[in-house]
């Protein structure tokens, strides 16, 4: 089965609409200049029977003599061209002009005209000639006090001027047809080579090529231009996820090997001896802790990847944020000892009204933000943690009196895998996905998570979780 291009099937659609127009145009035509002449030629021989009618009137009131009245009706005949019967009251034919008898209705025409001849109307019909039937004959008829009068006269010169008012009217559609080609294969050139770049494109797209653009006019606003923006789109979306993509297995692939090298390294000590026996329990000890980070990094890129699938199960119930919260700060509070970190903590009484929430969520999200500002900050400072309830929800705030964040780098502190120039040099260690995981649970509870800086040092860490809990069911 042939198969037709988008091009190639507009190009046709066209040019067959220019086609058709051109072809009922015509017909139309054709019979709007055969209506105009007959009508035409039945009102010159409604003149011509209306004379004839005036003439016959005064012949049979014995106001004319015959040979004035013979000579009046051929005046009329060789003027006008129209011929005439004059029957009487029983229907024969008492006077009719010369050449009469050359194209002449037949007995049923005539029986038809007397029948509908009414009063000082004019009937006219348009019949077929007896002996050549290609003729048409336009007849006419009137009813008099003493008789009918019928006129009639072939209209075969008709045809010629109706034939070449078609002839022109087809080449005309020819004409028109022949220049609709031009804008026709404009037109489907318009409309086929965005869709044939939307093509090329997605082929590109679906081998892993995301830099290929469509190249769309900028004043394309129809339902093509549309598309065209909206493919575009998807592939700066997809050529961005790619980067993405790249960079997370770039970084899974630093933060695993790591402590992978560590492991190996101490094992391969042990194994070959270059570690003594007297010494190896303290490796051992190394060796636990980086294979519990590594635990921790892989429980997070789990939890990281069920959250962008929705996979990640809560337990939704009413929880009051502000118990949850001094239960965080009372477990962290030996790490800010440890640190020599002061924890002030407090909330009001609202605190500890409830919400919709996930305990252990909630608790985990509060965890990763107070631990990065004990972390981050130095000995003898604070870390001030408050709880607030406000009108619409619970907000949380915990300031520290670190280094703070470069200004830089704030858009991105929330990213995967993210660490900033603090952590490039191990001082503060982390894998960055700590705040993507908290921005995530916090968004999943139908609230917010902001960072800012402080003015006179440090940074301020901002979570609201809305009192109508999340949009899931419970």
């Amino acid at each position: 089965m042939r198969k037709w291009s988008i091009f190639t099937k507009i190009l046709v659609f066209g040019l067959g609409i220019a086609l058709f127009t051109a072809l009922i145009l015509s017909l139309v035509l054709s019979s709007l200049f055969s209506y105009y002449f007959y009508r035409q030629y039945e009102a010159s021989l409604k003149e011509d029977l209306q004379e004839a009618a005036n003439l016959t009137t005064k012949y049979l009131q014995g106001q004319m003599g015959v040979n004035a009245y013979h000579r009046g009706m051929d005046l009329i005949t060789r003027v006008g061209g129209t011929n005439f019967y004059l029957l009487d009251a029983h229907g024969a034919v008492s006077f009719k002009t010369e050449g009469s008898s050359d194209f002449a209705p037949g007995q049923n025409v005539l029986a038809d005209l007397v029948q509908h001849a009414r009063g000082n109307q004019i009937y006219t019909r348009i019949v077929r000639d007896q002996k050549e039937h290609s003729l048409d004959i336009v007849v006419a008829a009137t009813r008099l006090p003493e008789g009918t009068i019928i006129g009639f006269f072939p209209v075969a010169d008709i045809r010629e001027p109706v034939r070449e008012v078609i002839r022109l009217v087809w080449l005309a559609a020819l004409g028109t047809f022949t220049l609709a080609v031009v804008p026709a294969l404009f037109f489907s050139r318009h409309f086929t080579r965005p869709l044939v770049q939307m093509s090329r494109v997605a082929l590109l797209m679906g081998q892993g090529d995301f830099s290929a653009r469509i190249q769309v006019e900028q004043e394309r606003h129809d339902e093509i231009g549309q598309l065209a923006r909206a493919l575009n789109f998807m592939a700066t979306q997809l050529e961005a996820l790619e980067r993405t993509r790249q960079d997370f297995l770039a970084n899974v692939s630093h933060e695993l090997r790591t402590p992978l090298t560590s492991i190996r390294g101490f094992v391969q000590g042990m194994l070959d001896g270059t570690i003594p026996p007297a010494g190896r329990p303290a490796y051992l000890a190394r060796v636990f802790a980086e294979t519990g980070r590594l635990a921790h990094i892989v429980d997070d890129l789990l939890t990281l990847a069920r959250l962008k699938s929705g996979h990640l199960r809560f337990n939704w119930e009413d929880v009051c944020p502000g118990t949850i919260l001094a239960e965080v700060v009372e477990i962290l509070t030996p790490l800010a000892v440890e640190k020599k970190v002061t924890l002030d903590f407090s909330t009001s009484v609202e605190g500890y009204m409830t919400l919709r929430g996930d305990r252990c969520r909630l608790a985990q999200v509060f965890t990763n933000i107070i631990d990065n500002a004990i972390k981050f900050s130095p000995e003898n400072s604070k870390v001030i943690v408050r709880g607030e309830w406000k009108a619409s929800g619970f907000l949380v705030r915990v300031t520290d009196e670190g280094p703070g964040i470069p200004p830089a780098e704030l858009p991105y502190i929330f990213e995967r895998f993210y660490t900033g120039n603090l952590s490039s040099d191990r001082e503060y260690p982390g894998t960055g996905l700590g705040l993507a995981i908290s921005k995530l649970l916090v968004e999943k509870h139908g609230g917010k998570i902001t960072a800012g800086n402080r003015p006179g040092g440090g940074c301020e860490f901002s979570i609201f979780l809305p009192a109508r809990g999340p949009q899931v069911a419970a």
